[in-house]
């Protein structure tokens, strides 16, 4: 999605060089816990370091994915000023995009800031509407859809850290009752089996 931000679309509206920069780090921490996991899930009781990295690797993903969920939401609260600052600021061919794509002219109406473009000519100028409430709506829901993402993984770190939480635990148990064999070699065996009676 990060890609087509690029350039003269609706999602250059939305989304920020921050924001795309915060989700690579994001998504690179994301690849480097999986990458963490797999080394301590193929041998989960000679790499116990790698288990709990990876749930600490876990923790900090979400934090992440919260920060930039919440970051996201916060600035729906403000939609209304904010693009009428970035309105303003915008390049006339943005502005001509955005007034042929949602069928607009100029900003709170016809009069105020209009660019040249095919909907917004003189001729149809007095019949058609603003942009603003057109821009806010499709930025909202652009915006909804990015910090739901980014809440729904949250949700899957949660279930990854729960795994590999137990994992850890049926490591221990494990390692616990070798300890004990160790000690009653006569009992081969027989403490794992009592494990899982």
């Amino acid at each position: 999605m990060w890609f087509m931000t690029m350039g003269i679309n609706l999602h250059s509206v939305v989304m920020s060089q921050e924001l795309i920069i915060g989700g690579f780090v994001i998504g690179g921490l994301i690849v480097l816990s999986f990458l963490v996991a797999l080394v301590g899930f193929i041998s989960p009781m000679k790499r116990k370091n790698w288990l709990i990295a990876h749930s600490f690797l876990i923790v900090a993903s979400s934090l992440g994915l919260l920060v930039l969920g919440a970051i996201i939401w916060f600035d729906t609260l403000e939609e209304r000023s904010h693009f009428n600052d970035e309105w303003a600021e915008w390049s006339t061919p943005m502005k001509a995009f955005l007034e042929d794509k949602l069928n607009c002219c100029g900003w709170s109406d016809p009069s105020d800031n209009p660019v040249t473009s095919n909907t917004c000519s003189s001729a149809n100028m007095s019949s058609i509407q603003g942009c603003m409430d057109l821009v806010i709506k499709s930025a909202d829901e652009t915006s909804q859809r990015i910090f739901t993402t980014l809440f729904g993984f949250i949700a899957i770190d949660v279930f990854a850290l729960l795994a590999t939480v137990v994992l850890i635990q049926a490591r221990n148990v494990e390692e616990r009752y070798q300890k004990i064999d160790e000690k009653h070699s006569s009992y081969v065996d027989n403490a794992l089996k009592r494990q899982y009676v």
